[in-house]
């Protein structure tokens, strides 16, 4: 994107370079690049980081709760197999004590209409009413008198072997009737599970909540990159600006000095014109003053000589005197 005309880079290359500590050195002047923004402390990567744990904690519990349920649907399903399994056990098992009464009653040449086959289904029926509780209102007097007469007589060796498996059977019954109730008590569990599951879709909501969270956080980061642009082309343009007001008196005092070394030029022309224009006047001025040397020093010499005649004068006097 960009600010006031400077480019700001925040791809791919800002996001590895924040999550490494910082990013490389840019030479572009016009590009700043946002990750290498406050490398010691970076609080876009701490925002990330923070967005992050929060999104990873949210679908963590999400799917932590996610698997207890699966675990819970899973230990069912393997209910359902073992309870299949005691289920199929009690078939066979039952439908191995019907082959065996039925070989049994062959065995004794026993007819379906038989007194002692008839007898046999009685005393069945009795077992069950027995069972019930309801063995007055079950039976006409004249079962219930057969039943007497029975229990008086004994029963007969097929009749008590074939109670025996009868009684076998009922349990095997009572054991395939259990597992088949268990079997559909956790199918139920299953399918309600799962229903509670479609109706709250934790796991869905858990991931839409940490894109949610995500997204503001990248609008939040955005924001914050933006504004650290923002400062960093601040301070650049403030030092440019203090660049340029330095570059800017500094040319002033270069401009100053080539106006004094003009004004010295122009002094020292102005010199050399005055010497050139005068300098017939100091060669006649010199020219006269060698002439008054010469006369000065005539005089001098004349007055040394004067001077010298005057002492052999004096001297002359001095010895006239002694003679």
């Amino acid at each position: 994107m960009r600010v006031n005309n400077n480019t700001i880079f925040m791809g791919d290359n800002t996001l590895n370079d924040r999550h490494n500590g910082g990013a490389q050195e840019k030479t572009n002047r016009n590009s700043v690049f946002a990750g290498d923004f406050n490398k010691k402390f970076d609080p876009v990567t701490k925002k990330r980081q923070d967005a992050r744990k929060q999104a990873m904690k949210i679908v963590s519990d999400a799917w932590a709760g996610d698997q207890k349920i699966d675990e819970g649907i899973e230990k069912s399903r393997n209910k359902v197999k073992e309870f299949q399994n005691k289920k199929y056990e009690a078939e066979r098992g039952i439908k191995e004590i019907d082959d065996a009464r039925a070989a049994l009653k062959d065995s004794y040449g026993i007819t379906d209409e038989s007194q002692e086959q008839q007898d046999l289904l009685l005393l069945e029926r009795k077992i069950a009413a027995e069972r019930r509780g309801d063995v007055q209102s079950a039976f006409t007097p004249e079962e219930q008198e057969r039943l007497a007469q029975i229990e008086a007589e004994g029963l007969t060796e097929y009749q008590e072997r074939s109670l025996d498996m009868k009684k076998e059977k009922e349990r095997l019954t009572e054991d395939w009737q259990n597992a088949k109730d268990a079997i559909y008590g956790e199918l139920v569990s299953i399918a309600a599970t799962q229903v509670n599951r479609l109706k709250s879709h934790t796991m869905i909501d858990a991931q839409n909540e940490a894109e949610d969270i995500m997204e503001a956080a990248s609008r939040e980061v955005m924001g914050m990159l933006v504004d650290e642009a923002k400062d960093h082309i601040d301070e650049e343009l403030e030092e440019k600006k203090e660049a340029a007001e330095e570059k800017a008196e500094k040319e002033k005092e270069e401009e100053e000095k080539i106006e004094n070394a003009k004004e010295e030029k122009a002094s020292k022309k102005e010199f050399a014109e005055d010497v050139a224009e005068h300098a017939g006047d100091v060669t006649k001025a010199l020219t006269q003053m060698d002439s008054t040397m010469d006369e000065v020093q005539q005089e001098i010499k004349k007055l040394m000589e004067e001077m010298k005649l005057l002492d052999e004068d004096l001297k002359g006097a001095a010895v006239d005197a002694s003679m």
